[in-house]
């Protein structure tokens, strides 16, 4: 609907305001106009706008054919003041103001309807539509930028390394708890030539002495070797030789040593790696009769399962005592009190027996490989020393493992590269949260050594009785169960 012709010069947001007084004025000119209307005289002398008409001769007569609805178009419905006085347009015998309903004129403009009529308009100003201005954001400082990039990578790599460090650790576990192929037969016979022991379930369970034992599958074992090439045919001989056995449940650990002289059944093979043959020899030799076909360590294990009597040993880390240096150095010396006398080759000086001193360099293998040759039981002293210096390796590397795992595969690759080992990296990993985690410190390490007798032949010649190693296999490998 257009704008009334008298509210045209205005502008269309200056409308005057709708105060109490200009309403009362409208209705009064309202009421007035009713009255006016009702006088058919007052009718005539009204003009359109409100005021007094001048008297004029009487109009001409109408043709009686004029139509009702031109009629009531005729007769004005709404009195409107100059624009002076009052711009509102204000409904005839309106007194309240309704709800309004918005519409959208024709020509785009907004014009307000009542709800009850549309006769009646009100004019009402066009709003002004402010555009929505966009806060800008104040940009971030470059080191501020360059600070987030760096924090978000360094937390990504956080994320992946803890990733990867859970998952080595799941397939270490797997590989390292691995009995499938357990299959124990004991040919131990009392004094009346009864069976001494019952194996059941393939030697998962075993009767021995009254008590029921149960292997214990919650232990991890690893043999570790130490070999040299200090012999007048080049073959590399087996020195040193541990099994550890790790419960990764209570943390009990057991270094169980094994003497070099003891005289087992070794595999022989071929270049391509085929069976030929077993010989009862030292179990030294077994390592040296591995190829590249078959490893010296994995030959060695063969030789330790037939030895307790069908028990799966798997893992194996054999490393040259000339690495055992790297190793040692890494991790700035062994401290212990010295058990031989001996000249240091990295001082010059005089070691006594009883001195305190720390092993670094060649001293290390001087310290745990050498012995006297013309003594039979040479053998045996040794040993205490490679017993003594693991355990004051481990006095040294437990407080700092445990502090941050990270420092077991860290020395693993300082040797990992001159090292024979069925250890990969998800099994280090897992061995060392195991048994890391759960040990208290070193001093909760069991280290025990089968000792048997010793006989001189071509070499020192060490034989164990099945008894002692069958009581020897129960307390490190299997639980009683009462």
């Amino acid at each position: 609907m257009s704008r009334p012709d008298h509210l045209s010069d205005l502008p269309e947001n200056e409308y005057p305001e709708l105060t109490d007084d200009l309403v009362s004025e409208a209705l009064a000119a309202a009421q007035a106009q009713e009255t006016a209307e009702k006088s058919p005289a007052g009718a005539q002398n009204m003009h359109e706008d409100g005021q007094p008409a001048k008297q004029q001769d009487p109009p001409a007569e109408q043709p009686k054919e004029q139509s009702e609805e031109q009629s009531k178009a005729a007769a004005p419905r709404t009195h409107t003041k100059d624009t002076e006085e009052f711009d509102y347009i204000i409904p005839e015998k309106r007194k309240k103001h309704r709800r309004k309903k918005r519409k959208k004129s024709s020509a785009g403009e907004d014009s307000s309807v009542n709800e009850a009529t549309d006769d009646f308009v009100f004019a009402t100003p066009r709003k002004h539509k402010h555009k929505k201005h966009r806060k800008h954001k104040k940009k971030k400082p470059l080191w501020l930028k360059i600070l987030i990039i760096v924090v978000s990578i360094l937390l990504a790599l956080a994320i992946a390394l803890t990733a990867t460090y859970f998952i080595l650790k799941e397939i270490g576990r797997k590989a390292m708890h691995n009995y499938s192929d357990i299959d124990i037969s004991i040919p131990l016979q009392d004094e009346s030539g009864k069976d001494a022991a019952s194996v059941l379930d393939k030697g998962r369970t075993i009767k021995y002495g009254g008590k029921t034992y149960r292997l214990n599958e919650d232990i991890m074992t690893v043999t570790f070797i130490g070999y040299n090439n200090d012999t007048d045919n080049g073959n590399y001989m087996a020195d040193a030789i541990y099994i550890a056995a790790i419960d990764d449940h209570t943390g009990k650990t057991t270094i169980l040593g094994i003497s070099r002289d003891t005289m087992l059944d070794v595999n022989i093979y071929s270049a391509d790696g085929k069976f030929i043959d077993t010989e009862k020899t030292q179990l030294s030799y077994a390592y040296s009769y591995g190829n590249d076909k078959v490893k010296g360590g994995a030959n060695v294990n063969t030789s330790l399962t037939r030895l307790f009597f069908g028990l799966p040993l798997n893992n194996y880390f054999a490393i040259d005592l000339d690495a055992l240096e790297d190793l040692n150095d890494a991790i700035g010396g062994v401290t212990l009190t010295s058990k031989m006398d001996f000249v240091s080759k990295e001082t010059g000086e005089t070691v006594h027996t009883g001195d305190t001193v720390t092993l670094m360099g060649e001293d290390v293998k001087t310290y745990v490989q050498s012995r006297d040759t013309a003594k039979l039981e040479s053998n045996n002293d040794r040993m205490e020393r490679q017993q003594q210096y693991i355990m004051a390796f481990m006095q040294s590397i437990v407080p700092a493992a445990k502090k941050d795992l990270g420092t077991v595969t860290r020395l693993y690759g300082v040797v990992s590269d001159n090292a024979d080992t069925t250890l990969d990296l998800p099994k280090v990993t897992y061995l060392a949260s195991a048994a890391l985690t759960k040990l208290r410190n070193a001093n909760d390490i069991e280290y025990k050594s089968l000792i048997g007798t010793i006989k001189a032949g071509e070499h020192a010649e060490m034989y164990l009785d099945d008894k002692t190693v069958l009581e020897t296999m129960l307390d490190v490998f299997y639980t009683p169960v009462e």
